[in-house]
Order: C-alpha cells, then structure tokens, then sequence
C-alpha cells in the first residue's frame, strides 16, 4: 500500500500522514519517514526529507525538495532504499550549508530506476547524490564517508555542489562503490570535483594530513546505459565540436570518471553500455584527478589508478587543456593525471569500442608525462594490455598516444598507424599532415595550437555522423513537447492566450522564443449564475486524490476569471543546452530539450502572502479580488454566503509578481477594510518564500 505524504500550504492547509513522522515548518513541508514500506513524495514542494532505518520504496513523482541549512533529501541509519523516478523532479542541497541534494550516510544505500527524470543539485562542499565534506583537509579515520549507490534506469541529471563530485563524494571524502546499469545520466562536478567518483581531494599546495594521492574514488562500475561524466557543469557533449578539446571549465584538475583534485581512481571498470567521460586541466578524462610537482604534498604509496574497459563497452575519453591552455598540464584521456609518478593499470578487451584523445602532450593511454613529484623522472605506466578484439583510437599531441613504456605492455602491433601519436587498429584509416591548427574555444581562436596534429578529420570521421534526408529538417524548425510546472492554484499564460496548468504539456519549436505571463485562477465556488459550483469541493480536497490539475484548483480566464501578473517571462527550449538556467536580468529561462521541463514553483515567479492580523486572528478572513470570492457579486455577509465565497482565514495564497491586488479583511462576516497589495519578494528575506502581510486590525 502506497502512503502518500503530501503538503500544501496555499488556501487551505490539509495533510495527511500514514505511519510517517511529519511536521511542518514555516517555509515548507519537512518529511521524516522511520518506518519501512513504501511512500511517495509527489507534486508538492519539500524543504527537507529525512529517511532513518527504512527498507523500502519511495516514488518520486514530480516533486520538489529545495533544502535549507542541510541536504535536501538524507538517507542514514543503515537504511536500504530503492527511488522510483516518475515525472520530473528537482532535488536541490543548500549552497550556503554542507549538504548534498540526495545524501547517502556510510553504511546507506540507495538504488534508482524508473522512467521519469530526476534533476539533483548538490549544496556547499557537496556531491549531488552521494555525501557531503568539508573544507579542513583530516585525518582518514575521521572523515566523512559516503554509502553505496545504485542506478538501474531513470533519466538522472547530477549538478554538483562546490568541489563535490555530480554522483559519489564531496570535498576530502574518500568515495564508495558506485554501480551504473541502465538509464540516462547526466553527471557533472563542481570546482575540482569529479563528474562521477570523488569530489576535490588535496591540492599540490595543501598543508594538511593529508596528501595528493590518498583520497580515492572508490569503486565505479558501469554496465549499461547512457552516462556522461564532465569536471563542468557548462561542457558540452557535442564531440564533434573541436572546441570540446579545450576546458570551458576555468580550471577544474579533476578526471571526468574517477579522482577529483589530488585524488587517486583505484577501481573503476567498465563492462557496457555507451560512456563519455570528459576531464580537465590535468585530470584525466577517466582516471586520476591533477596530482602535484611538491613530493612533500604526494603519497606515492597511496596513489593507484585501476581502470578495466571490457565487454561491448562504448567509451570515449578526453582529457582537455588547463586554464591557460597549456600544452604541458595535461591528464591522460584514460590513466592517470598530470603530477603522478604513475600511469597505473589499463585493461582494455573484449569487443570495447574505446576513443582516447589528449588535447594536450599527456599520453592518450597511459601516464601523464609531466611532473613527476617523486624523482623527475617521466612516469610509465604500470600495465596496459590491450586485447585484439578491441577496436580502439587514441589521439595525442604527445610523442606517442599509447604509453609503450609501461611495465607491462601487452598490445598487438596491427593497431599502429602512421605516426605513434596516432593509435588504431586496422579498421581505422592512417592520418596524414603536420601542420598546426588555428582551434576555435570558449577563449577565442589561437594560431599554431597544436591540438594532436591531423586530429580534427579523425575526430569529425568518429563522431560526426552524416546528416540523413530525415534530419535534414533545420534544428529551429524542430518541435517537442514542453511540461510546465507551476505552483498549486496558478496558471501561465502564453503571449498568444493559451492557458497551461501544472502537469499541462505545451507543443513549443526548439531554440524560440516564447513569453508568458503568471497568473492566479479564480477559487470561486460559485457559477455565473451564483449556483455552487462543484468543480472545486473543499469537502473533497483530501492528499489520497488524483494527481492536482486545472480540474479541481480552479481556472484562469482573461478578464473574468482569476488575476494575470504584470511581469513578462521569456523561456527557450534549447536544442544545445544542458541543463536549466535562468537568466535574472532578461527575466528568460533557458530549458535543455532532453529535460523539457519549465518550473515556475520558485521566487522567481510568484510569492506567497501570508495576510496576518495585528490584533490576533480570531474570525478574520482576507478575500482577494478575482481569486478568492466571486468578483461583482454582493455578500449579504450570513455564514451560508461565506460558506460559498470563502475568503482565507488568514493563510497563504500564491500571488504573481510584480501584480498589484485587491486585498480585503472580515471579521465574524464583516468587511472592515481593503488595500491595495503590491506584491513583491521581501527585500529583508530575498531567499525567503513567503512574504507576511499585516493588516492594522
């Protein structure tokens, strides 16, 4: 049996809880679940959801936990819980508190799967999903440590907090076992943190316990499924696009899959599905994050890279340039960061389709060559085998794209091409020219940049593909389907009259622009002709309903019903966009088309009032034009007419901003005042989402 917990706190303030310790605080809805078995967590907004102990199921069905002061959604005391994605929702941890936007405490687990979409943002020092960390570099046996996750399906988009990974640790935490077996997942770091892996570990100047190289990612294992792994939350996935090979990150040190800064990937194996993994500024696309030059700062007996590609695996890897884009501060695509002493272990066979390609003179496969903190000597890898069933391209701007030096070199000669810094078997035709490129980045061209020379053709060969007569379709002209999300009792309305409600669906054009305007619908309970309505029983408003839509919250119509908000909104569904952003100035949202999801339950849009009374609450009511009573119509003020036009009794309603309403006070059935109410966020409380209102009575 499922046990729904849901809150509002707009109009009317009913909940309902089923074995689930609940309580609510000012500014949203805190879940506390300590009892096992199965919930779901739905259309309502969350501040914070605690699960203690729990076996069980927890349906994520279009909801949205944005946190305060902690992570938004915490799994502790040994709890094991699947999360079953439906819809989209938005999970987000505090950036001004350690916090994560899903933890998952040591000792924890957590599995994914489901069909839906789930965006989740980490918080200060955070992963996304995965655990928070702090900003003292401390001893092992007193760090913060992070459970076991589990992704089966589902469409996962992981935004890291600052120097936390997208999925596995935060800032100084060792990471844990991490399995992918299915879905779409989307994961990025944050400021030295890992797309997926560990989180900004210890960097070449640190003065701490700790040193470069004993922080680690733990144990990452793919199977299947889709995932692309970035050190940014802005790299783009497009790989045919030259600009790729350079870092748009301003500096991250971490490795796409694996370490963060200063952090070692001692088990990370690969045995399916597609994987595009993208480091930068010496962090290797999969492998180690930059290490350092300081052997004061490095843990040669610590640092381990460990990486098996096998299977039908998929897996393309990049290491791009640093900041300044320098050819010698480079990671290996697949091995290890710049600043090791080794290269580590690589195992690549089976029928694995790998591409390895180094923007930089760090060996595609293999050791960065550069600043070695033990002796100066150049680093080697320690093994690379190769089997003969793998097709493999590696490309480098170094003397050679494979690391020959290792220890342990075990690849079959018909792989070899033209020129060592070229790497493929024979399915793969020989490259040619010598001549430096001018590279087109996010700093502007550079002349005579030698991206790995020849590149580019073997590079928009691999991944471009050919544009076919049924793509041929311009990507402007291109449509979809975008979901609107909106606060309960509140529409959108489109410059061109369309309505849409929360859980509506519009058909948009990609890349246009469109406007739209917030607007309140009208709760009255009384048709035109003054008979009760039923569309809108308050008898019938229970949490175990049917999912809310426009049918049973009330409806928007131009100048009859309801009451529009006088800012103007723009949004734009991209087709390169990779996730949600906003732009404060121009009032424009910016919505990825693979997550076509347009949310306008937030301050940006809307403010709850909350309409108090200086001399106490008691019988008074406040009813606002167009919204809570019926416009025109005259109150013989006797308990049937209120019974019917019910104003509130002083709670909350959701109000457009930028609107100006016509807010009137009763008592006992009275009307003792009115005011005009501009509505505004509260200047004191910007992050606040509400804003009191006091009336002098």
């Amino acid at each position: 049996m499922k046990k729904a917990l849901s809150f509002l706190l707009v109009l009317l303030m009913l909940s309902s809880v089923l074995s689930v310790s609940f309580h609510a605080v000012e500014d949203g809805n805190v879940i506390e679940i300590t009892e096992d078995g199965n919930y779901t967590l739905d259309e309502n907004d969350y501040t914070a959801v605690t699960i203690d102990g729990v076996t069980g199921t927890i349906t994520l069905e279009d909801a949205g936990v944005f946190s305060q002061g902690r992570s938004a959604i915490l799994v502790k005391g040994g709890s094991n819980v699947t999360f079953v994605i439906k819809g989209h929702t938005t999970v987000e941890g505090d950036s001004n508190a350690y916090s994560c936007g899903i933890e998952v405490e040591y000792g924890s687990s957590v599995t994914f799967e489901g069909d839906g979409t789930l965006n989740v943002t980490g918080g200060k020092w955070g992963a996304a999903i995965g655990s928070y960390g702090t900003d003292i570099n401390i001893a092992e046996n007193e760090r913060v440590k992070v459970g076991e996750i589990t992704i089966n399906s589902g469409n996962i988009n992981a935004y890291a907090g600052r120097r936390g990974a997208g999925i596995g640790a935060g800032y100084h935490v060792n990471g844990n076992t991490i399995t992918i077996n299915g879905g779409v997942i989307h994961a990025y770091g944050n400021e030295c943190g890992a797309g997926i892996g560990c989180g900004y570990g210890t960097s070449g100047g640190a003065i701490g316990v700790a040193a470069v190289g004993e922080y680690d990612s733990g144990k990452i294992v793919i199977n299947g499924g889709e995932v692309y792994a970035a050190t940014a939350w802005n790299q783009s996935f497009d790989l045919s696009d030259l600009a790729t090979l350079n870092a748009n990150d301003p500096g991250s040190f971490a490795a796409g899959i694996g370490g963060g800064y200063g952090a070692s990937a001692s088990d990370i194996e690969i045995n399916g599905g597609t994987v595009i993994a993208i480091g930068s500024c010496g962090g290797a696309g999969i492998g180690g994050g930059r290490g350092t030059s300081n052997p004061a700062k490095y843990n040669a007996n610590a640092y381990r890279t460990n990486i098996k590609i096998t299977g039908n695996a998929d897996v393309t890897a990049i290491s791009a340039t640093s900041r300044s884009n320098e050819l010698n501060s480079g990671g290996a695509a697949i091995g290890s960061g710049r600043g090791t002493h080794s290269g580590g272990t690589i195992e690549i066979t089976g029928t694995a389709k790998v591409t390895a390609v180094s923007a930089t003179k760090a060996s595609a496969i293999g050791a960065s060559k550069q600043k070695s903190p033990v002796d100066g000597a150049i680093p080697v890898a320690e093994k690379i085998v190769i089997g003969d069933n793998v097709e493999l391209y590696a490309v480098s701007a170094a003397d050679y794209a494979v690391d020959k030096d290792a220890a342990e070199f075990s690849v079959n000669d018909e792989y070899f091409g033209s020129s060592d810094r070229y790497f493929f078997n024979e399915a793969a035709q020989a490259l040619s020219g010598t001549e430096n490129i001018k590279v087109e980045s996010t700093k502007g061209e550079k002349d005579g940049y030698a991206v790995p020379v020849g590149s580019v053709s073997l590079w928009a060969n691999i991944k471009k593909a050919e544009i076919t007569d049924n793509d041929a379709q311009s990507t402007s002209a291109q449509k979809g389907n975008l979901k609107i999300v909106a606060p309960l009792a509140m529409a959108l309305r489109f410059e061109n009259g369309g309505v849409y409600y929360s859980g509506d669906e519009a058909e948009v054009d990609y890349d246009t622009e469109y406007c739209f305007q917030m607007c309140c619908v009208d709760w009255s309970t009384r048709d035109e002709n003054g008979e009760k309505k039923i569309h809108r029983a308050y008898e019938t408003f229970y949490p175990n309903a049917t999912a809310w839509n426009h049918s049973n919250h009330g409806v928007y119509e131009d100048e009859t019903r309801g009451l529009r908000g006088t800012v103007v909104y723009r949004f734009e569904v991209s087709s390169t966009a990779t996730r949600p952003s906003f732009d404060e100035e121009n009032k424009k949202f910016i919505v990825p088309k693979n997550n076509a999801v347009l949310r306008t339950d937030n301050n940006k849009c809307f403010m709850a009032y909350r309409f108090k009374f200086s001399q106490g609450d008691y019988n008074k009511q406040t009813g606002i034009d167009k919204v809570v009573y019926d416009t025109g119509k005259e109150h013989v003020n006797t308990l049937e007419d209120f019974r019917y036009n019910k104003p509130l009794e002083s709670l909350s309603v959701n109000l457009p901003l930028g609107s100006t309403v016509n807010a009137v006070a009763y008592k006992n059935y009275e009307r003792i005042g009115d005011a005009d109410v501009f509505v505004a966020i509260d200047s004191e409380n910007p992050d606040r989402s509400y804003t009191d209102y006091y009336w002098p009575y």
